[in-house]
């Protein structure tokens, strides 16, 4: 419960027809309930402001609105928060609650694997502690302050999701979320388009190492050059693959036939992991050093990872009447892409390896580049046939047309790929479906699906 004299002591703007409680916070006024705290804040579509009456009507108890939308509406019986600023109100509020809880928090950070491993160290950290963290993809200015307020006196343990496309927001974020660990999952190249390059998106990532300060937890993924390089200046826990200095050393004695690895860490943990890929085991890796770290018990470790299954729309397999899709299309980036790739390329499949691949955003003067040693890739894999989508993907295709070794088609409307994939496809096909989020690729698996 968020009380009206807790809201005072934030020292920003005026409550006015509220001295009670709300329970929860939303910024969708489509989520409002009874108790509910409405932030009014300005969208690309639309502005919250809009809908304040409504949100009142059901059933929430206070809304944060701006001084100008105040001055300009009647408010005169209206439960309100007047602020100069909604965002930044929320984001302060946010800061002051977290400010209450002395537990550990562990934030996670990364161009590839953040979800997937937060879940991964979720699924093992909640063997031991009360845990509070990140749901969804609430891990921007937005997302996090929403997550920080739903922190309660019986959490024993945070773990929080932190994503970024502009250098200072890491730091921002973790100004406001007080991270006592931090994990970069890897350097890749997503974003470049606002970083430049590798070494601007580890200049952004670090920022959650430097937040911590000397009485912080850094953990070091030596398999990754960027990070290896890092040196923050606190306690540092590495992980790596075969690599002799770090403190949880990881080998992979094998994959079975769907690609899934089995672990031996430090020469006694021994894991069967039943999702798919090298990046997979990286992950686990990780969570694993996590887990140890904080005393999760072996055994527990063991369960959690063993019994992890993927995340919504992170390399999900599974079987339709029409063939075998993968579902990693939640976004894309070059080097994810070639992790799906690799992975696709070590499945054992009854058929046809057939890769579905759209646009990869954000790369800058980049993307030319990086699609074009997509194609490459591509060429160099086991791939039957290539199905690309978007401007962008012209470039892959051509160069996998260059070489000649792979059946490729493009398309530009995603109604033509759908019509050809259904013409194509036969039951012992596998199909991956690869492609940055604002492809909505998933829109192809409900279209061969009809």
């Amino acid at each position: 419960m968020i009380s009206a004299d807790f809201i005072r002591q934030t020292g920003l703007g005026k409550l006015v027809n509220f001295n009670s409680t709300v329970s929860n916070v939303v910024i969708d006024s489509r989520k409002v309930t009874k108790k509910s705290m409405f932030i009014a804040l300005p969208g690309e579509n639309t502005d919250g402001h809009r809908f304040i009456f409504q949100a009142i009507k059901d059933g929430a108890a206070l809304c944060i609105v701006s001084q100008e939308w105040a001055q300009q509406n009647n408010v005169t019986n209206l439960p309100l928060w007047i602020v100069d600023s909604p965002q930044k109100a929320l984001q302060e509020l946010s800061k002051k609650w977290r400010e209450q809880f002395d537990i550990p928090v562990l934030a996670i950070t990364g161009t590839n694997g953040k979800t997937t491993t937060r879940a991964m160290c979720s699924a093992i950290l909640q063997k031991k502690y009360r845990l509070h963290t990140t749901t969804g993809n609430l891990n921007n200015h937005l997302g996090l302050p929403l997550t920080l307020l739903k922190m309660r006196s019986d959490h024993e343990f945070g773990i929080l999701e932190i994503g970024t496309n502009h250098f200072g927001e890491i730091a921002f974020l973790c100004d406001l979320c007080k991270p006592s660990a931090g994990l970069i999952t890897n350097i890749g190249h997503g974003h470049t388009e606002f970083f430049g390059s590798k070494e601007g998106v580890a200049k952004a990532k670090r920022e959650l190492f430097d937040s911590m300060g000397p009485n912080g937890t850094s953990f070091i993924n030596l398999d990754d050059e960027f990070i290896a390089q890092m040196n923050p200046q606190n306690r540092k826990i590495c992980f790596g693959f075969n690599v002799e200095n770090a403190d949880y050393n990881g080998k992979i004695s094998n994959y079975d036939q769907n690609a899934c690895a089995t672990l031996i860490i430090n020469s006694t943990l021994h894991i069967k992991l039943k999702v798919p890929g090298y990046a997979m085991a990286q992950n686990a890796l990780a969570a694993v050093a996590i887990g140890k770290t904080f005393d999760v018990d072996d055994q527990d470790i063991i369960d959690a990872l063993e019994s992890f299954d993927s995340v919504n729309q992170r390399f999900n397999v599974s079987q339709t009447k029409h063939c075998r899709i993968i579902n990693d299309a939640y976004n894309a980036n070059p080097d994810s892409t070639k992790a799906a790739i690799d992975t696709f390329s070590r499945m054992a499949v009854p058929g046809r390896r057939i890769f579905v691949f759209g646009d990869m955003f954000e790369l800058g003067k980049l993307s030319q580049d990086c699609h074009e040693k997509t194609g490459q890739i591509i060429n160099k894999s086991p791939i039957d046939l290539l199905f690309t989508y978007g401007p962008l993907t012209q470039i892959t295709h051509n160069t996998v047309e260059k070489a000649g070794k792979i059946e490729c088609r493009h398309f530009s409307q995603k109604r033509d790929l759908i019509a050809a994939l259904k013409a194509e496809i036969q039951a012992d096909d596998t199909l991956l479906i690869k492609g940055s989020r604002g492809n909505k690729l998933e829109e192809i698996i409900e279209g061969i699906a009809q």
